[in-house]
């Protein structure tokens, strides 16, 4: 205990002070951090767009099979967040370690197990998606080599997702400057065999990639044996807790399941885009990932806020967690309007950055005018989910984004884009109707759902609350 209270001096208390305040201090480095991390696809749409336009297309048919991966190291990264910021708001410091050190060993193990088999079977999965055969030797190497290094990538994020539950934001980031800058070296070398590497074309990218996740990796295992911001991280810590790994996975595989089905949705999405050729296939590729960058300050919004949700209902505070969530909505709600608009008026001539394909250009542009308004609403989306993430009550997320993808965005894409003739506008379109939908039920499931209670076990928190949510610690915060 004597340990744990004297690191306890290097965990930021999230609930004290102007809650404002919190949010950007947390919010400001995830954004940046985030935008970084879109650096890595970036980078090589850059550089594979000068290879050809098969090259360029290869990352993007094979990131929603990665993404399906990381959606695991996701979700029991976002369960970590949600315990260790409770207990730290109830002052349970030793309890935190122990949650870290579970998540970092669940996470990485379920990466290994799920990453294994997608390397092996690359061919076979990538031509479920109807990849096309022009293309399938560009990609089967590309997905083979990147999945490799997800492990890494899930070790990276739980580390992240305790460190955030602790008030940094800002070594995850420092960590992927550097890794970012280890990628953007590797590429051009490995892409086109500068200063004496060999060529490898999209291979090369995809071993830039996965080079730059384990070095991020070991320089977060360094900073962990060193109890960086106070983690103590025991041995103990990492040998399986039985109860306490059934909780991480109770919270945990709701969000898994939620951010894989949305990958697994998108697989299928990106396979109707697959079937309009490789011109729409470019396009969608560059832009899609352009919009991402743009809404990546709203989901640190809600990835600032989760731990905010989880110190404050630790301490006994439901009701400074409900003001901060409805402070980032409000923030998103503002703040993407700029953003929003320069993308549909200006977008196309972003895109002619990354390649010198006339055609793609203009698909591009027309991908800007529908799309940006998606990436809207899925801010606001992001933001309002992460009072369940806080709290650890996942569920009601899990069916929220199962419904936007699978009940709304596909039907959609498919009803409007084929069976109506719209083509590439039509599946854009589904994807604007899918989101609309669902934030609106996002609101509607904020208001009513029981997220205020937590997820720690009966007794922790020494402040009960009465039957309206309300807690005698509950004050009002600048």
């Amino acid at each position: 205990m004597a340990t744990s209270a004297a690191n306890a001096v290097d965990r930021r208390d999230l609930v004290s002070g102007s809650l404002t305040r919190s949010i950007l201090r947390l919010s400001l480095p995830l954004a940046i951090g985030m935008v970084l991390h879109g650096f890595y696809n970036l980078i090589d749409a850059f550089w594979l767009g000068r290879v050809s336009r098969e090259a360029l297309a290869a990352p993007g048919v094979s990131g929603p099979l990665v993404w399906l991966i990381v959606s695991f190291g996701m979700g029991f990264g976002g369960a970590a967040t949600a315990l260790v910021a409770q207990y730290t708001g109830a002052g349970r410091h030793r309890e935190a370690d122990h949650v870290a050190g579970q998540a970092f060993v669940l996470g990485t193990v379920w990466s290994v197990v799920l990453a294994l088999p997608m390397a092996i079977m690359a061919r076979h999965v990538l031509g479920l998606f109807r990849v096309p055969g022009e293309m399938m030797p560009e990609a089967v190497g590309y997905l083979g080599t990147v999945v490799l290094g997800l492990p890494f990538v899930s070790f990276t994020m739980a580390y992240g997702a305790v460190l955030r539950a602790l008030g940094d934001t800002v070594t995850p980031v420092l960590i992927g400057v550097g890794a970012n800058l280890i990628n953007l070296i590797l590429d051009p070398l490995l892409i086109f065999g500068w200063g004496g590497f060999p060529a490898l074309g999209v291979q090369g990218a995809a071993i830039a990639t996965v080079l730059s996740q384990m070095l991020g990796a070991l320089v977060c295992y360094v900073m962990l044996r060193r109890h960086h911001r106070g983690i103590s991280v025991r041995r103990g810590d990492i040998r399986p807790d039985w109860p306490l790994l059934r909780r991480l996975w109770g919270i945990g595989l709701p969000s898994a399941i939620s951010n894989g089905s949305g990958s697994l949705g998108f697989s299928l999405f990106q396979g109707m885009i697959n079937t309009l050729g490789t011109t729409v296939i470019g396009a969608f590729t560059v832009g899609f990932r352009l919009a991402s960058i743009f809404q990546m300050p709203a989901q640190a919004l809600g990835m600032a806020a989760a731990p905010i949700v989880g110190q404050a209902l630790g301490a006994g505070r439901p009701a400074l967690a409900r003001r901060a969530i409805g402070l980032s909505a409000a923030m998103v709600a503002i703040g993407m309007l700029g953003p929003v608009v320069f993308l549909m008026f200006e977008g196309r001539l972003v895109a002619g950055f990354f390649t010198r394909d006339a055609e793609v250009v203009r698909e591009t542009g027309r991908f800007f005018l529908i799309v940006p308004l998606s990436s809207y609403l899925f801010g606001i989306i992001m933001v309002l989910t992460a009072a369940f993430h806080g709290s650890g009550h996942t569920r009601p997320a899990m069916f929220l984004m199962v419904l936007r993808m699978w009940g709304l965005r596909l039907p959609a894409g498919y009803l409007l884009g084929f069976v109506l003739g719209w083509g590439s506008v039509g599946v854009y379109w589904g994807m604007v109707l899918g989101n609309a939908v669902a934030a609106v039920v996002a609101y509607l499931m904020f208001r009513q759902c029981s997220w205020h209670r937590g997820a720690l076990p009966p007794g922790v928190i020494d402040a009960p609350c009465a039957a309206d949510g309300s807690c005698v610690r509950d004050s009002p915060v600048p």
